[in-house]
């Protein structure tokens, strides 16, 4: 996120307002679930901004989604139990559920504007249809058939940034229903879509409370705040409640305040709008930049949401090499390949434009040209 424009200022003062009489109870253990007032200014964000089904009671405050997905599968998962993953996706997910047992399940994705990407790289490595409608629920089901889980981000995917279709959302929801099995919806960015308003939460389709819809503060805040959330079905609360205070107690109760704070007084939907405006100006930034300082055959569109784009290359390019020479250049530029399990794509690097602008930016790019093949 970008950090600079974050209102220190204002933080400081909600800070020092909490510092200045403090309670007690700040300083002292505290709920498991999270404080309760941070709890009840989430739901009513989630639950005008995103759609989401929620009451306070449904809600426990987490050190971020990782958090979340590692409760999950400690509770929902047994060794061996197949998980539904998209892929591309977050590689840390990956580790996380492996790393517990779980049998990790490539499902692929259909990428809107993919198969332009393919035509200008000449790639033919993709082995399935691109029509921009999100994990491909079809292939899950002729895969793995009996996951326990699936984990996505439907809103805004990533890395490939499409935005799950309503018919695949109900045949996600049919098949949990179906099979007994859960979702985890990894709501990260949502809230930065630069046309018209956000795209609902797939959990507020759920009427089988299946769905454990997860978010953070890390991407719309800044990241040393730790600070998430984990919107749970009735049926898992107090077992995930009890699992959250056996492994760490607690998030910082005197964080969570000044949070609840920011929330309740506006300022938390004050500094959405402005990062929404911020971000569409910083990608139209990059795109402009892109065109000029990165060799012809890069190819990047604009996004509808999000902090990063795609910059795709041609067919044979090897993405993690180019990476790893941005990154001895001090540039991060994630390659597609290192998102992937089990199919084959362009090479892709991801490129972050929420925290850099203007002469960053560009030495930026020209860094990353520097070591792209002429």
């Amino acid at each position: 996120p970008a950090m600079d424009r974050f209102p220190w200022p204002l933080w400081r003062r909600l800070m020092a307002r909490r510092l200045r009489n403090p309670e007690r109870s700040l300083f002292h253990y505290g709920d498991p679930q999270g404080f309760l007032p941070l709890r009840e200014a989430i739901a009513r964000h989630v639950s005008t901004a995103r759609g989401v089904r929620v009451n306070a009671d449904r809600i426990i405050v987490l050190s971020g989604s990782q958090q979340a997905l590692d409760l999950a599968s400690r509770l929902l998962l047994d060794p061996g139990d197949a998980v539904w993953l998209e892929e591309p996706g977050y590689p840390l997910a990956a580790r996380l559920l492996a790393r517990e047992g779980a049998r990790v399940v490539p499902v692929p994705v259909d990428a809107q504007g993919l198969d332009g990407a393919l035509a200008g790289a000449g790639a033919e490595i993709v082995p399935l249809a691109i029509d921009g409608e999100g994990l491909d629920v079809e292939e899950g089901r002729r895969v793995a058939p009996d996951a326990r889980l699936a984990f996505v981000t439907p809103s805004h995917q990533y890395p490939l940034g499409v935005t799950m279709s309503l018919p695949r959302r109900l045949a996600l929801l049919d098949w949990a229903r179906e099979t007994g099995a859960w979702i985890v919806e990894d709501d990260y960015d949502s809230d930065y879509r630069f046309t018209g308003r956000p795209v609902p939460a797939m959990q507020g389709l759920d009427g089988d409370g299946r769905v454990i819809y997860v978010g953070s503060f890390s991407k719309v805040m800044f990241p040393s705040i730790r600070l998430g959330y984990m919107i749970a079905p009735d049926d898992l609360i107090e077992a995930f409640v009890r699992a959250r205070n056996l492994i760490d107690g607690h998030s910082p109760t005197l964080t969570q305040a000044v949070l609840a704070d920011f929330i309740d007084g506006g300022h938390f939907t004050g500094h959405l709008r402005r990062m929404r405006a911020l971000y569409a100006e910083r990608q139209a930034g990059l795109l402009a930049a892109a065109g000029t300082l990165l060799p012809d055959y890069c190819r990047l569109e604009a996004a509808e949401s999000g902090m990063h784009l795609m910059c795709w290359l041609p067919d044979g390019m090897d993405d993690r090499a180019i990476s790893e020479a941005a990154r001895r250049k001090g540039v991060t530029a994630p390659a597609l390949s290192t998102m992937t399990l089990g199919h084959s794509y362009p090479p892709c690097l991801a490129l972050g434009f929420a925290s850099t602008d203007g002469i960053v930016m560009r030495d930026g790019l020209k860094r990353l040209a520097s070591v792209m093949p002429r």
